[in-house]
């Protein structure tokens, strides 16, 4: 069974980061360890006066204890980090824990909407930068991406200014995915592997509402089927026809857009998935 450390904060109530993580990726049959780097009382998206709890001592006791258990993962996963020291602090985990056949995930969670994270600044986009050169994999939404190449969010922008950013960015890391990129009525996908000199674009219908921890679903969806496998464009083409039936899933409750999707519903995808690689 392959093991995935999965580094990032636990929101108590709403469902995102490891509360879609460790559920997903074990229902992929892999192993699923969490590093939570903060606790939550909510997600951050609607939630008023949340509380906030930083756990920067407590990952590096945990760092330390799993380095004299000699513990080894498959895969290492970062989500939303949320600190500048905590972003630091996973450079030296990466050089301690990843080798040769180590994959290195980093969805840079610190923006959505048109507008960068609530308690970020600039300095923390520039650790993320120096995070995005030590992955194997990164996926930026567009507003994310902007922030890694340009410094800054414009929501109105056209296909040369995708096209720009899809070329710069990929000089932090050989594997990129944009997600959330709004074309018309549709929501775009974008793989690009420099490795294999290759692309991938994948169009959906746009659904009205925000649908927060999508990102989270994805990434989530992503790496479980790729460490077990999956071609990087048949990974990005399963995570995001399951994100497309996580929301139709969610419709009916349209009073609950904001709270998050309800991915529940739709776990039979990945454990029948799971079932037919087993067999």
């Amino acid at each position: 069974m392959k093991r995935i450390v999965t580094i990032q904060d636990i929101s108590c109530f709403g469902k995102c980061s490891q509360t879609v993580a460790m559920p997903i990726i074990s229902a992929l049959g892999v192993e699923t360890v969490p590093l939570p780097t903060a606790i939550l009382s909510t997600h951050t998206g609607e939630f008023k006066d949340y509380s906030f709890l930083p756990l920067c001592d407590e990952v590096k006791k945990i760092t330390e204890h799993w380095k004299k258990q000699q513990i080894k993962f498959d895969a290492i996963y970062i989500g939303y980090i949320g600190s500048k020291a905590q972003a630091e602090f996973l450079v030296d985990f990466i050089d301690d824990f990843a080798d040769e056949n180590t994959i290195v995930f980093l969805d840079p969670a610190m923006a959505d909407n048109g507008e960068i994270y609530a308690g970020l600044d600039y300095e923390y986009i520039d650790i993320i930068r120096k995070l995005c050169s030590c992955a194997d994999i990164i996926a930026p939404n567009i507003y994310e991406a902007m922030l890694l190449v340009d410094g800054e969010i414009y929501t109105d922008y056209d296909e040369n200014d995708i096209e720009r950013i899809s070329k710069t960015i990929t000089a932090l890391c050989p594997k990129v995915i944009i997600t959330g990129i709004h074309k018309d009525k549709k929501i775009a996908t974008l793989g690009i592997d420099t490795v294999k000199n290759s692309s991938i674009i994948k169009e959906n219908d746009k659904f009205d509402g925000m649908y927060y921890g999508t990102g989270d679903v994805f990434s989530s969806v992503f790496i479980g089927s790729y460490i077990n496998g999956f071609d990087f464009h048949d990974a990005i083409s399963f995570a995001d026809d399951f994100i497309q039936e996580c929301i139709k899933e969610t419709l009916p409750d349209k009073e609950k857009y904001w709270y998050s999707i309800n991915f529940e519903k739709c776990m039979h995808m990945l454990t029948d998935y799971n079932k037919k690689t087993e067999g």
